[in-house]
């Protein structure tokens, strides 16, 4: 996938919460498929049976509150990602939706596997990819230096941040002065707020939320709040 085309949404925190439905709503209008969701708490699978089913659990109360069909895909290792049968169950939706946790898990549990192909055919027929916090990292630019080590390709040219507006932690400060000068120049940075989202439907961002979206390329930055667009 050379070219950012696809229908995605990324939110920078708050999945399954009811301030995302509108961004939600407007992603899966037009999107192929059945219109139902498949929910992947993949980047919890190293915390504990526990809190993967409660990030599945959320995911399908939230769906069916807003009269959605989910679909559990538990893939919560590797070996999991590897099962053909697995990947089949995104077949016929119209989302894809990865929870958040640790993105580094992540992208190591996804990559090159066929569950990961079953996501990137479900883009090219015309689905919508979806992911918040580490889920929203992996579409990300690869081969990316840290933080942005986890993409995985979706968005060749687009490096995403989250959580962006969180006020505690030197890490978190580090990252909104320094991390998206690490950057290469070819690469633009969208740094997406706490309950903040973006959705495309392959022709710009638009955003959603109560937060903002910091974008970056090179010496350019823009800030972007909800119902404006994001060109690419």
């Amino acid at each position: 996938m050379g070219m950012e085309r696809g229908r995605f949404l990324l939110l920078g925190s708050g999945e399954f919460e009811p301030w995302a439905a509108e961004a939600e709503r407007f992603a899966l209008a037009g999107a192929a498929g059945d219109g139902s969701v498949a929910i992947l708490a993949t980047a919890s699978g190293r915390e504990g049976d526990s809190i993967f089913e409660r990030w599945i659990g959320m995911g399908l109360r939230h769906y069916e509150s807003l009269g959605i069909t989910g679909h559990p895909v538990r893939v919560r290792a590797r070996i999991d990602a590897l099962d053909a049968n697995t990947a089949k169950l995104l077949d016929d939706v119209s989302m894809v939706f990865f929870s958040g946790g640790s993105p580094k898990y992540l992208a190591q549990t996804m990559s090159g596997t066929p569950v990961w192909d079953g996501v990137q055919r479900l883009l090219d027929r015309g689905g919508v990819f979806g992911g918040c916090s580490a889920g929203a990292m992996i579409a990300g630019a690869s081969g990316m230096r840290f933080p942005f080590a986890s993409g995985l390709g979706l968005l060749p040219t687009t490096a995403l941040g989250v959580h962006w507006d969180a006020l505690s932690g030197w890490w978190i400060r580090w990252l909104r002065d320094l991390a998206p000068r690490r950057l290469p120049p070819s690469v633009r940075f969208l740094g997406v707020a706490e309950h903040t989202a973006i959705a495309t439907d392959g022709d710009a961002w638009r955003v959603f939320g109560t937060g903002v979206v910091d974008m970056r390329q090179g010496s350019e930055r823009q800030a972007f709040a909800q119902g404006q667009l994001i060109p690419f």
